[in-house]
């Protein structure tokens, strides 16, 4: 975890694994900035009797571990009891602050089950862990299979599916997935994420075939030609095969910017 976190409790010998990021912590203090920073990815893979015999065992705090173990026996575990009872055990939050956290996951609470999934796998893409992402991303697609849902859930859903894929080097997948999420939401910035996921994927002739049959406008052409241009025209290194998915991280983080997705 980035930045210095102040201990006052004792540290662990033997730290507690949280497989959602792959980190070590080694205190209660580094349990409650995860539970604080991270609610999203707070589920039942964390909230179980593994912890609590951590919590008892490893840094002696027997009677956070005794309220903490019945909790585990729900399914799912109250979020809300189970994480801001860890917070109080060190103070963790101001009054103000605690009001806020609880604020947070009663808001989190009335989402559905698919729309709390991506957010979980948003919050995993953050942390940079795409294979676990990709999983729950899958899982959101499957969820909402068959049911009537949003276009534009969807389309975000794989909008981010092939942001994963490409940080990963899966250019076919990415592709699908890029072109799926352009069939659902028909926006300039999903075509523009689409194209240029084709020209990474396939050949010139390829690509501008594809121009062709989508009929895209002059100016969209332009600017993704910009695009590619400008980023390869910055770099003081040899474009390498990773570039492209360099360049479409950053339009990603720019398309997230103007549609709040």
């Amino acid at each position: 975890m980035s930045g210095y976190i102040l201990c006052r409790e004792p540290m662990a010998a033997v730290p507690y694994y949280i497989e959602n990021i792959g980190i070590n912590i080694y205190s209660v203090e580094e349990l409650c900035y995860y539970l604080y920073k991270n609610l999203h990815l707070a589920d039942d893979s964390l909230m179980n009797q593994g912890l609590c015999t951590w919590l008892g065992q490893e840094l002696g705090m027997k009677e956070l571990a005794g309220k903490l173990a019945p909790l585990t026996e729900y399914t799912p575990v109250p979020l809300e009891e189970f994480a801001c009872e860890v917070l109080r055990s060190v103070n963790y939050l101001t009054q103000e602050e605690m009001r806020t956290y609880r604020n947070r996951i009663s808001a989190l609470e009335k989402q559905s089950v698919p729309v709390r999934e991506k957010l979980k796998a948003d919050c995993l893409m953050e942390n940079r862990k795409y294979v676990y992402a990709i999983r729950v991303y899958r899982k959101v697609l499957e969820l909402t299979s068959g049911r009537q849902s949003s276009p534009r859930f969807a389309g975000s859903v794989y909008h981010n599916l092939g942001c994963a894929y490409s940080r990963l080097f899966q250019k076919e997948e990415a592709l699908e997935c890029f072109g799926q999420a352009y069939e659902r939401l028909h926006t300039r910035d999903s075509l523009k994420h689409y194209l240029l996921a084709y020209s990474n994927a396939r050949t010139p002739i390829e690509y501008e075939s594809r121009l062709a049959e989508l009929k895209v406008d002059e100016q969209t052409r332009r600017q993704i030609q910009d695009e590619i241009s400008q980023f390869y025209s910055s770099t003081d290194i040899c474009v390498q095969e990773h570039s492209v998915e360099e360049l479409l991280e950053r339009m990603t983080k720019e398309y997230h910017r103007n549609t709040g997705s």
